[in-house]
């Protein structure tokens, strides 16, 4: 099967072509165009202009990949290669949904990947929220012609599923969650190898603050301190920030994955007390060195941890509870030992590229193998 793959070079999770290395390994033919327009960002760049760097590059990428005329040039674009290599290609499968690659004339069939939609974003208030008005009634209306036109949705989580159904009307039947598995180098699994759980060290790894919970956090560890005065928290990710305190280790940014990685494993435990989170390639991460984890209720975390088996999940902001769970785990090494190994089992079982590329696969091939007269009916 010969595959016409369309994604970003790199934004959100991270792990949008590792999709398409998934299926490289069950022999599919893949043609993979990154939908990027360098001139149009430095266009962005110099128009979203702010004296604060962070709220400068937030306000970019937003222009870049959420505004209108960023869907509507990189339509065009993708329209243009598929033009160009359609007649080499069995199917279109795309990583994301910020642009439309389907134009009239066009049969191949279309499978759309999704993490994350815009009502997803409304309701959680996060940052990639879209504006109010046009530009949310756009997008809506966007995606919802993009769900209706692939043959197939694959989503990395349960939660964007069930928002493409009850959201968007798409038939359930339509939308199947294929999952995401963990990227390198956590993908190199060993399971011969324990991290520190008498270490009462907490790990923090995310890029935000109020969204990653942060401040949730840091307010859970103050009341932690207390029944466990010599427990530690390690910040990696935000940067520009003024955290001092006693047992706080503020890291800032590291971009050595490898560095980062055994930094997981000199930790007891895991905790991102997110308000909102797409899929969550940190818990992954901290999964695959077997650390538990403590997230929140909120979208996919809840699929990724177990309560009570591989780590726990707070209400988002409850920082009274997340400083019971910090204490229990902190204070407990052998049920920290089983609830990490617990969590090792499940990621290695559920969220490796190997058993993501062949749910994917399978899908093709299922789809592949159905009578021509079906092929074209987007509503399967």
């Amino acid at each position: 099967m010969k595959i016409l793959g369309l994604s970003p070079s790199r934004i959100f999770s991270g792990f949008e072509t590792s999709f398409f290395d998934a299926l490289a390994a069950y022999d599919q033919t893949i043609k993979h165009i990154e939908v990027e327009l360098p001139i149009f960002k430095i266009y962005c760049t110099a128009r979203s202009f702010y004296p604060g760097k962070k709220k400068w590059a937030l306000k970019r990428d937003l222009q870049y990949h959420t505004s209108i005329s960023a869907f509507k040039r990189k339509s065009a674009f993708a329209r243009k290669k598929i033009r160009q290599y359609r007649g080499d290609a069995d199917i279109i499968y795309q990583i994301g949904s910020l642009w439309d690659p389907i134009e009239e004339g066009i049969s191949l069939p279309f499978f759309l990947q999704v993490d994350y939609t815009s009502l997803l974003s409304k309701k959680r208030n996060s940052e990639w929220k879209r504006k109010p008005g046009k530009e949310e009634e756009f997008w809506i209306r966007k995606e919802t012609d993009l769900y209706n036109k692939a043959v197939r949705v694959l989503t990395t989580t349960e939660n964007a599923r069930q928002s493409i159904i009850n959201d968007y009307g798409i038939r359930p039947e339509k939308v199947v969650t294929v999952g995401a598995g963990v990227s390198a180098p956590y993908d190199k699994l060993q399971p011969d190898r324990f991290p520190d759980y008498a270490a009462k060290k907490i790990l923090f790894v995310g890029k935000g603050f109020k969204g990653k919970g942060l401040d949730t956090l840091l307010s859970a560890f103050s009341k932690a301190k207390t029944a466990v005065p010599d427990a530690q928290l390690t910040i990696i990710g935000p940067t520009n920030l003024d955290i001092q305190g006693e047992g706080l280790n503020y890291l800032g940014r590291i971009t050595d994955k490898d560095k980062v990685k055994e930094i997981y494993y000199q930790h007891s435990l895991f905790a991102m007390p997110s308000r909102f989170e797409p899929v969550g390639q940190v818990f992954l991460e901290a999964m695959s060195c077997k650390l538990p984890c403590i997230g929140t209720t909120a979208d996919a975390m809840p699929e990724l941890i177990d309560h009570g088996r591989t780590g726990f999940t707070i209400e988002p902001g409850d920082s009274r509870t997340l400083a019971e769970y910090l204490v229990k785990i902190l204070k407990s090494p052998v049920p920290a030992s089983e609830m990490g190994k617990a969590g090792f089992e499940k990621l290695r079982s559920n969220h490796v590229w190997p058993v993501v590329g062949k749910r994917i696969y399978e899908i093709f091939r299922s789809y592949a193998a159905q009578p021509a007269t079906l092929i074209n009916d987007t509503n399967l």
